[in-house]
């Protein structure tokens, strides 16, 4: 056995004993006979003990990272915490759903009103006498027209039909009668609303897209005489009949 023997196999020792298993020793048979021969020499196993070359290579085995294991018990901690509901936010109010309750019941007397035979004198003075006028109020609109609008009362009557139709999600707080009024080529949508409050409701001054386009004022029918006509002569109408010194070409409720 010469110094390089010892110094070869003492290296070796490791890697047999670990990882160079019988089936990768089996591609050097020289190296490992020989090993296997400088490792039974009794001054070899005096200094360096018995070695056992392993049959299969031990598995690595992975260190944790510091760093992950904290945020492993962070999380653990956190997860093993009380939950603590976040606050709820609620939903801001628009101003008909902030209104004190009304006892005025609009549903039941759009039916009592339509089903009325005397529209613009009777039904309107009950209509007055039954509403609770602190909850409620009556707007005029008017259309502001642009352009060519107005010129023909098809056009017209589909301009009238849109706004209707996107103002249905408001039928449970207003009540309206709309036309269009005037003769080709000039034409005006107006009418007469009743809405829930005092000022015009949210649903139609800001979720409505049209709305920017209408003129609105607020009438006090049961003090002014022009407004308290207004409202009758609205509700009242009948195509052919004037409104406003307009001709009634088309009427149409919203309820």
């Amino acid at each position: 056995m010469t110094l390089a023997d010892v110094i070869v196999a003492a290296t070796l020792v490791l890697p047999f004993s670990t990882n160079l298993d019988g089936g990768f020793r089996k591609a050097m048979g020289n190296v490992s006979a020989w090993a296997q021969k400088i490792y039974a020499l009794p001054e070899f196993r005096k200094v360096m003990g018995n070695v056992q070359m392993c049959a299969k290579a031990l598995k690595p085995v992975c260190l944790p990272d510091p760093a992950k294991e904290e945020k492993k018990k962070a999380a653990a901690a956190k997860a093993a915490a009380p939950k603590v509901e976040a606050a709820k936010v609620e939903k801001k109010k628009d101003n008909v759903e902030s209104l004190a309750p009304s006892p005025f019941n609009v549903f039941d007397f759009k039916t009592t009103f339509i089903n009325h035979a005397d529209k613009k004198g009777a039904a309107v003075d009950l209509w007055y006498k039954e509403l609770d006028w602190a909850g409620w109020s009556f707007w005029h609109f008017h259309y502001e027209k642009y352009g060519t609008e107005g010129q023909l009362l098809h056009v017209t009557n589909n301009l009238l039909t849109g706004f209707l139709s996107r103002a249905e999600h408001t039928t449970k707080y207003t009540f309206g009668r709309m036309g269009v009024f005037g003769e080709e080529p000039n034409l005006e949508i107006m009418g007469v609303w009743l809405v829930r409050g005092l000022e015009i409701p949210d649903g139609l001054a800001k979720e409505h897209a049209q709305f920017e386009y209408y003129k609105t004022r607020k009438l006090d029918p049961r003090d002014n005489k022009d407004d308290d006509a207004l409202v009758r002569a609205y509700f009242g109408a009948v195509v052919d009949t004037k409104v406003e010194g307009r001709t009634a070409q088309t009427l149409k409720w919203h309820m």
